[in-house]
């Protein structure tokens, strides 16, 4: 199977992420209007919030504003980052591979895992949850390693790019 293309792996991950994002805006959305219509139980001190056509099956955390306002974050955070990663596999499902397009939506992927990323981890940590402890880290190397390997990317296909350019303008 071939990388870039029409019919190509992009072309079936872009869906892939474009559904993973849609179901993340989907889900926080059915969360924060069933805790605020009342549409849950109260267990032990957890929320269970019935998901329909599952049926026994209960979308569960703990009934505090802090844990409701980091899961409502961390999910629309992932919402932007599957809708970008979607926007970067769809211009690598394309005719043409090297375009200003596909160097915006990199640049807009890294922004995203080297700024927005870690200061949602600070603020998450330290404003909401008020950890003394950082056991999670990894988390946010791992979204730092990504968004710089996006930079990296963007920087080759900022080449490819000009490369093609020139290609063009010989022929």
């Amino acid at each position: 199977m071939k990388l870039f293309g029409p019919k190509s792996l992009s072309y079936y991950l872009f869906f892939a992420s474009r559904i993973a994002a849609i179901g993340s805006i989907l889900l926080v959305a059915y969360i924060l209007l069933s805790l605020g219509l009342g549409n849950y139980t109260l267990v032990k001190g957890q929320f269970q919030i019935p998901l329909p056509p599952f049926g026994k099956t209960y979308i569960k955390g703990f009934y505090e504003t802090d844990v409701i306002v980091t899961i409502s974050l961390l999910m629309v955070f992932f919402t932007v980052f599957f809708y970008l990663l979607s926007n970067i596999l769809k211009t690598f499902k394309a005719e043409k591979l090297f375009t200003s397009k596909a160097i915006a939506q990199l640049h807009y992927f890294a922004l995203l895992n080297l700024v927005v990323g870690p200061l949602l981890y600070l603020i998450i940590h330290v404003a909401i949850m008020q950890k003394a402890n950082f056991n999670d880290i990894h988390n946010l190397f791992l979204g730092l390693i990504l968004g710089t390997f996006a930079l990296f990317t963007a920087a080759v296909f900022k080449r490819g790019y000009e490369v093609q350019d020139e290609n063009d303008l010989t022929i």
